[in-house]
């Protein structure tokens, strides 16, 4: 072993820290972050915005248009929208989250050991990605939603056993382009162990595509949360879900159009979020390299 591929390696696991100084941060990254950051402390907090309580009802006050007293309306059972609104955001939130970490862990680790492998271990996962991406995602995830039965938490298994899938087709790609440089070779020449190479070296350098599909997975998620809180099959009434909202106002949006509009609108903007982080953190990477 030359002394020369020494340094090569150790310099592997160096090659994805490299941190960006505040004043070269894109404009989609930094609008990103403060859109989610603001959701993230409405989520955790919502008491501290919320001016009623998102689940007392009041006769008195059905159907009220915006106003002072209720600035986004009240709804059929004369709850404040508003305040389902924002404690929709813990829900919501929690939905990015808890969706989308288990594919986005496990999909990365499998893909790592695909991709290093190659072989039949490679041959036998693409068949396993033909046929999940055979069917629409969507289709999928209410199939198994519809087996296991209503509910936030059968929700999250139908979109881990799905969703992980594209994490791993993704992560394997990129470690197929990294097993073949140099400070993989250098690595092996020094006696590391398979482990080692693919999850010291070789993941760091090939996760961050895999990284950038998280935060657009984590919008698409929000929505996938939504469509099935509004078919039914997530979040169940009364919960202040913004899927829910929306199924509840199906039937009064000629009346009482904002039982409907600002649910809808906290979808959009959330997802605007996500996907303006992700575009900052894909631009960060391309200028990294």
């Amino acid at each position: 072993m030359s002394e020369s591929a020494q340094p090569e390696a150790a310099d592997a696991a160096r090659r994805s820290v490299r941190l960006p100084r505040p004043g070269h941060l894109p404009l989609p990254f930094i609008g990103g972050a403060l859109i989610l950051g603001l959701s993230v402390f409405v989520a955790a907090f919502p008491g501290l915005f919320a001016p009623y309580d998102p689940l007392a009802f009041d006769y008195n006050a059905v159907l009220q248009g915006p106003s002072a007293a209720h600035p986004f309306g009240t709804d059929n059972f004369g709850r404040d929208v508003l305040s389902r609104v924002i404690h929709a955001y813990t829900i919501d939130m929690q939905i990015a989250i808890f969706a989308t970490i288990f594919p986005f862990v496990f999909g990365t680790a499998v893909g790592a050991l695909v991709g290093y492998a190659g072989g039949i271990a490679e041959t036998i996962f693409g068949r396993v990605v033909d046929a999940v991406i055979t069917f629409p995602f969507l289709v999928l995830v209410i199939a198994i939603v519809s087996v296991l039965g209503p509910g936030l938490g059968n929700m999250y298994i139908a979109v881990g056993l799905v969703g992980w899938v594209f994490y791993a087709r993704i992560t394997a790609a990129e470690v197929r382009v990294q097993k073949r440089l140099d400070y993989a070779d250098a690595g092996r020449a020094m006696g590391y162990t398979h482990a080692r190479i693919i999850f010291r070296h070789l993941l760091p350098n090939a996760i961050t595509p895999a990284i950038v599909y998280w935060m657009t997975d984590m919008a698409l998620a929000i929505l996938l949360g939504s469509s099935l809180g509004y078919l039914g099959l997530g979040a169940q009434p009364p919960a202040a879900e913004w899927g829910v909202q929306i199924a509840e106002a199906k039937n009064f949006m000629s009346t009482a159009w904002w039982m409907g509009v600002f649910p809808g609108l906290a979808i959009v903007v959330t997802g605007l979020g996500f996907s303006l982080l992700g575009d900052g953190l894909a631009e960060l990477l391309r200028t990294r390299r």
